[in-house]
């Protein structure tokens, strides 16, 4: 086993608890904020989504993310460069409504794309670093997926929270 296994093992995990804990949720479900400054279900998964896209293929590999090359923003109606980040309560409630099967489709999409990357990166990619618009000097590489793997476990933890108060412990 060696770090690639190690970061599609962790991202494998997460996509996998992801789709548990929205299943068979409704649309009222997904849509449910527990406060009026909270995000919902739904939000959270975009987020969770665009950030892979954003940070793997604009930053890491420089090029155009799934979001923008496969037409996904104008098919949810937002634009090329929405990805939650420094988003207001009032911005994502704005959002238009996201369908769920939509959502994962592209985030499907999104995690193909990761794992081709990751798949292709040597133990000397790790401590290359790159241009980021408001970092300097740059991260690395390693920092980039080991902060994809913190960033993915903490809004996964909220979608499950969110579940939770919505439907009880394992409903």
């Amino acid at each position: 086993m060696d770090f690639r296994d190690v970061v599609r093992s962790g991202l494998d995990e997460y996509l996998g608890d992801l789709e548990k804990a929205i299943d068979g949720l409704t649309p009222v479900e997904l849509a449910w904020r527990p406060t009026p400054s909270s995000n919902n279900i739904t939000w959270q998964v975009w987020h969770m989504a665009r950030v892979e896209d954003r940070w793997v293929n604009s930053y890491l590999r420089q090029s155009t993310e799934v979001w923008i090359d496969e037409d996904w923003y104008s098919k949810f109606g937002l634009q090329p460069d929405d990805h939650g980040a420094g988003q207001s309560a009032e911005d994502a409630v704005a959002m238009p409504e996201l369908l769920m099967a939509d959502l994962m489709a592209y985030y499907a999409e999104v995690r193909n794309s990761t794992n081709a990357y990751v798949n292709g990166l040597t133990e000397d990619d790790l401590g290359k670093t790159f241009n980021h618009p408001r970092r300097n000097p740059g991260p690395t590489v390693n920092w980039v997926l080991a902060h994809l793997l913190v960033e993915e476990a903490q809004h996964l933890g909220q979608v499950a929270f969110i579940r939770g108060m919505l439907r009880g412990l394992g409903n």
